[in-house]
């Protein structure tokens, strides 16, 4: 009677429990502690740290542009004086006109990119988000309308105005939207 018991001990011998535990990782739990020892040696960056930095170069951009936008309408446009990469050379006979289509060309793209990018939040658009879409379009063709019309009198004004505008308010909207 010397043999083995089925849990394979001796008769009278103590049963030691060693229960081990059994450990399943996941995919889900590898990339985790992947990420979690790569940021401890060096990778100090986190997304948050990235989209801030991202909202702080798009704020500049926007100060920049409509800084420039300011410069370009105030010194170049109604004081003559040349600015180079933003006056041709050639002096504006009609400054008036010019800078009052600029300033109109420049509203515009403003309120077009508005529209379409951020009206939707507008309280007047609860009920239909894409109606501010359709006043964007609206905006937008009548704009290209004083375009075609002032072409000849007033093009490289109204270009650059545009330019400037444009990106000036898409990175400004762009990086106010980051935030909420």
């Amino acid at each position: 009677m010397n043999d083995l018991d089925i849990d394979e001990t001796l008769p009278g011998q103590e049963i030691e429990e060693n229960i081990k535990e059994e450990v399943i990782r996941r995919e889900a739990d590898i990339s985790s502690s992947i990420k979690t020892s790569s940021s401890q040696f060096g990778d100090s960056s986190t997304e948050a740290e990235r989209e801030e930095s991202l909202r702080g170069w798009l704020y500049l951009v926007a100060g920049a542009g409509y800084g420039t936008l300011v410069v370009y309408l105030v010194l170049v446009i109604q004081q003559g004086m040349n600015i180079p990469l933003l006056s041709s050379g050639s002096d504006v006979s009609d400054t008036s006109g010019a800078l009052s289509t600029a300033v109109i060309i420049s509203a515009m793209v403003y309120v077009t990119i508005w529209f379409f990018m951020s009206g939707k939040n507008h309280s007047f658009f609860t009920d239909d988000p894409d109606k501010a879409k359709f006043y964007a379009g609206i905006i937008g063709l009548a704009s290209l309308v004083i375009i075609a019309i002032s072409w000849e009198d007033h093009q490289r004004e109204m270009i650059i105005s545009a330019i400037l505008t444009a990106v000036s308010t898409w990175s400004y909207i762009r990086s106010s939207e980051m935030k909420a």
